[in-house]
């Protein structure tokens, strides 16, 4: 037996929150002891049963095994663990998802097959010509469906709490349903970020001034009411610019989406004519154009970052990099957008970095952002940062899931609700891709109605050995338009290949195929 005396055991202690939005509670151990001990104990304090499962988060959200050698004076997260499908005598685990349209819909229907029942609620600002917006291989049964009133937020947490389930989390499917969701989540005390930033993660005009008062480069610009604001506007930009560089300006809603009402102006006067055509006007999501955002025109590369966070650690799951084109007279016309890895081009950290700043001035503790960035002369620069999945009704997401080795922004927007370990595991940037990624949009050069696509066009794009699959969004017997932004785009095609140089070259064959001499694909009447 020995006779040196023991080490004393040392006190020590933790702040143990439940869940995201609970005060924290301070559990204290000596070290050492028995891990069952300190299993005993945190269990105790927070009422969980024995046989329940649960996880341990840092502040970084990595899973920590709970034992007696953890550091004094930490902050962890305990989550529960709960498996979605319920037993005959329990309500059903469910999630409420609000506007599930477009990429929100994809987002239910994966929700619905991990096995958590699904409800859908509309937000008192989404049209009713956009609640079809689905697609069909998205559709499934929800268990219930809740209308949100105006100025009710009290009677529809009141609706969804009467319903015979068990409520988890509430997620935004679309743009529409970014103010209700921070609403609707802070009044169920669920996962969300709050309200008190609201205004900044919908009005675009406030969102830039936001990163300006944060030190963040921010993009010139006035919010016009009148004429005359556009004229104080015109008169910055005038007398601010070099007379070497050419004239230009961005006219567009300051709540919308895509490329919907958005004006690239050369002149004076089309500044003028873009206000006059928007004021008072309704855009695509159904909100009136009372107020029109004006910006300085920024002149570089423009990118789309895809964000997704829990509990303030956020992480940059997708980088795509656009190609728009003049289309039609139009300047803002898609002609695609590439998957790219981290290390493709040498600013692409800076600018993760960046929006990750500009997370934290927006307030953003949880789930998905899908920011619009332009690299200048002075860094990157927001264009706009959309606190919502990546739109395009999701045909993006296998993709980046075949590139990536697995995950996309919707797989990781999950995983950030309802499985904070595989969240965890998610790397901080996109790296060490299998593969490379191109969204291809398809153009329209004529109007009228559709009789026919040329099918040795189609065949010879089907042919590509990038080809993977298609979603074309024209139907022959119906009315087709020119190409000028997002919305009138015919559709898209997805390629991928293990190669870069033969997706280069795969991607610029399908456009001369769709371009066609001028004379594009679509044979109207």
């Amino acid at each position: 037996m020995s006779l040196l005396p023991h080490a004393p055991a040392q006190k020590k202690w933790m702040l143990i929150k439940l869940g995201h939005t609970s005060k924290p509670r301070k559990v204290t151990w000596y070290d050492p002891c028995e891990p069952s001990a300190l299993d005993t104990t945190v269990r105790a304090t927070f009422g969980i049963a024995p046989s329940q499962p649960f996880l341990l988060l840092d502040d970084t959200m990595s899973v920590v095994a709970l034992s007696a050698s953890l550091p004094s004076g930490g902050t962890f997260e305990l989550v529960v663990q709960a498996q979605p499908p319920c037993l005959e005598d329990e309500r059903p685990a469910a999630i409420a998802i609000i506007d599930p349209i477009s990429t929100g819909a994809v987002l239910a229907k994966r929700v619905h097959d991990l096995g958590y029942a699904v409800v859908r609620v509309w937000s008192d600002v989404v049209p009713e010509d956009l609640r079809s917006f689905v697609d069909p291989r998205a559709a499934f049964e929800f268990i219930a469906t809740v209308q949100h009133n105006t100025d009710s937020i009290g009677a529809t947490c009141a609706q969804l709490k009467a319903l015979d389930i068990d409520l988890r989390e509430v997620m935004v499917g679309c743009e529409t349903g970014v103010l209700l969701g921070d609403a609707l989540s802070e009044g169920l005390g669920l996962r969300g970020n709050g309200t008190a930033k609201s205004s900044l993660r919908r009005n675009k005009f406030l969102q830039t001034e936001a990163l300006r008062q944060s030190g963040l480069n921010a993009c010139g610009q006035r919010l016009a009411d009148s004429a005359a604001d556009v004229e104080a506007f015109l008169m910055e930009n005038v007398t601010e610019k070099p007379v070497t560089v050419p004239f230009k300006a961005v006219v567009k809603p300051v709540e919308g989406a895509g490329s919907d009402g958005v004006f690239i102006c050369n002149s004076e006067d089309e500044v003028r004519k873009a206000y006059a055509s928007l004021e008072g006007t309704k855009n695509v999501l159904g909100l009136t154009n009372y107020s029109v955002l004006l910006q300085e025109y920024l002149r570089g590369d423009e990118y789309v970052v895809d964000t997704v966070s829990r509990s303030g650690v956020h992480k940059c799951v997708a980088i795509w990099k656009y190609d728009k084109r003049m289309c039609n007279g139009s300047p803002v016309v898609y002609f695609g957008v590439r998957l790219m890895p981290i290390d493709s081009e040498p600013g692409l950290r800076a600018m993760v970095e960046y929006v990750f700043g500009v997370l934290e001035a927006l307030g953003i503790r949880n789930g998905a952002v899908h920011s619009e960035v332009k690299t200048v002369e002075r860094g990157p620069v927001l264009i706009e940062a959309n606190c919502r999945l990546h739109g395009g009704e999701g045909t993006w997401a296998p993709m980046a899931e075949a590139c990536t080795g697995g995950y996309s922004q919707i797989s990781a927007m999950i995983d950030s609700y309802i499985d904070p370990a595989a969240f965890a595991a998610l790397p901080y940037v996109p790296s060490n891709f299998v593969a490379h990624c191109t969204e291809a949009n398809m153009q329209s050069f004529v109007a009228g109605t559709l009789v026919e696509i040329d099918p040795e066009a189609l065949k010879k794009i089907r042919s590509l050995s990038s080809y993977t699959n298609e979603f074309l969004d024209v139907t022959e017997g119906k009315r087709i338009e020119k190409t000028i932004d997002l919305l009138t785009s015919c559709g898209n095609f997805n390629l991928i290949n293990e190669s870069k140089l033969q997706l280069d070259a795969d991607y610029a064959e399908f456009h001369r195929i769709v371009h066609n001499g001028g004379h594009g694909i679509f044979r109207v009447e």
